[in-house]
């Protein structure tokens, strides 16, 4: 035990240095917020856009410092405009009325409810045992899975967290040793399709609604669950067959000596038929996806299809008191409520206008003027930026907040600022960059199938077919009427 205490003595002294510079942090972004708030004025702001600016400046440090949870440093922002009068409490709270909210706390509840049935585990089992057991086959197998079961949930990390052991055991019965090339690949597959490509559906992922709500009040409208998915097919297509040419180039084995496997066998045999729980979750999800995609069509919100979903699977108890209150994201819906009012406070206080009209008339004719270069600019600077901001949902917030309205007077829909905002911030080159990664890592055996370092050189791939991804939709969104 002794030689133990040097190593525990290095790791404090390493945790205590960290937070004091944490500390230290959060002090120079009060005191540069402060000195901003104090500043005059420039022509076009008052004195309470630069209490407001000095606010908003403080809060992004603090994120970048992650000392404090980021809804907990969001909540404290809207409280201090309130408090020194940037704007009233209505303004500062005022996304906790969008409609989007509503949608979120549904679309939350209806993940909870069908992963808690099983449907999720029984779903994979059956696709993964259409594939032959072989590198090519199991690695589109995971693929196609993940690419499936993508829509039926807006959770990732509960997608994630039903995928991951099946992968690692498949590796383990095809014999692929842990580390190994085999094995980063089945796992590459997996994260490829559940990790990277949710943007492709809007029911993919909980960001994606909220993305939606961060757009122009005007522009909302023209976002359907249909609309999404036709506009981000270009992007998703690349994602997949550039994604998965690139796993079979880069972790194909040597030699594909395959073990008779019966697992996928022996696991969907022992899940028996499908229960009671399972069809109401195949029910709900069929018709709720279905009232989705035809949005256009009957007129009922997307909000409310979520919110009746999530109360029929409560009624039918597959979600009981306990879940509701644990395993709901009520920290991501404070988060993106207050979210939500960012772009109506920088509005009242002027920020809007005066940021526009100092940044947009270089911003404005590249976005008109030469879209692939503004979008590859785009995601250059957001991979740059996440080394030092840990939140995926602020970073492309505050970038389709800022550049939405200038988007719209170049001749461009916001949704793809939004859209390509969203795909660039999901990158792990650092674990703390991807909760949704962490889940993937560590839940395949316990983090032991694959190593994080090997995964850098996936992430940098997904980076740059992201990119291409998005240049390759350019021409089909001036098709859809997205590029004027």
């Amino acid at each position: 035990m002794s030689e133990l205490k040097p190593a525990e003595n290095k790791v404090n002294e390493s945790n205590n240095t960290k937070l004091y510079l944490q500390v230290f942090g959060m002090l120079v972004g009060v005191i540069i917020g402060l000195i901003i708030a104090k500043a005059a004025p420039p022509e076009g702001l008052t004195q309470q856009s630069m209490i407001g600016l000095g606010i908003f400046i403080c809060t992004i440090i603090w994120w970048i410092i992650n000392l404090i949870p980021d809804y907990v440093v969001i909540l404290l922002m809207c409280s201090c405009w309130v408090l020194f009068g940037a704007v009233d409490f209505g303004t500062a709270f005022a996304g906790f009325s969008n409609k989007n909210v509503w949608l979120l706390i549904g679309a939350f509840g209806l993940a909870v409810g069908v992963s808690q049935s099983g449907l999720l585990t029984r779903l994979s089992l059956f696709l993964m045992s259409l594939f032959p057991i072989n590198f090519k086959g199991q690695s589109l197998g995971l693929m196609i899975t993940g690419t499936v079961l993508q829509p039926l949930i807006p959770s990732g990390s509960a997608k994630i967290a039903v995928v991951a052991p099946l992968t690692a055991e498949i590796s383990k019965n095809m014999g692929y040793a842990q580390k190994s090339k085999g094995a980063l690949g089945l796992w590459s597959s997996m994260f490829i399709s559940l990790g990277t490509m949710h943007p492709l559906f809007l029911s993919g992922s909980f960001l994606c609604y909220a993305m939606v709500g961060l757009l122009p009040a005007e522009t909302q409208g023209d976002i359907t669950w249909m609309t999404w998915f036709i506009n981000a097919l270009p992007w998703g297509i690349a994602i997949f067959v550039l994604g998965y040419l690139s796993i079979l180039f880069m972790y194909k084995p040597e030699v594909d000596n395959v073990t008779a496997s019966e697992m996928v066998k022996e696991q969907r045999a022992a899940l028996g038929p499908i229960k009671r729980q399972e069809w109401i979750s195949i029910a709900v999800l069929a018709v709720a996806l279905l009232l989705w995609m035809t949005e256009r069509i009957h007129g009922i919100p997307a909000g409310v299809v979520a919110v009746i979903a999530m109360c029929i699977l409560i009624s039918f108890k597959l979600i009981d008191r306990t879940s509701f209150k644990a395993k709901i994201a009520w920290d991501a819906l404070v988060f993106i409520g207050c979210i939500y009012g960012l772009g109506g406070v920088f509005k009242v206080i002027g920020l809007t206008d005066y940021i526009g009209g100092m940044v947009g008339p270089y911003i404005i004719p590249m976005i008109s003027g030469n879209i692939v270069l503004f979008l590859i600019g785009l995601a250059v600077l957001i991979y740059l930026a996440r080394f030092l901001m840990a939140s995926q949902l602020a970073m492309f917030s505050i970038i389709t907040v800022l550049l939405a309205p200038l988007a719209i007077e170049a001749g461009i829909h916001p949704w793809i600022i939004g859209f390509a905002s969203f795909v660039s911030v999901n990158v792990w080159i650092f674990m703390y960059q991807n909760a949704q990664y962490l889940v993937a890592l560590f839940g395949a055996d316990g983090g032991e199938m694959v190593d994080h370092k090997q995964n850098i050189k996936l992430c940098l791939v997904y980076m740059v077919i992201s990119i291409i991804g998005l240049i390759i939709s350019i021409p089909f969104w001036k098709l859809t009427g997205m590029i004027g």
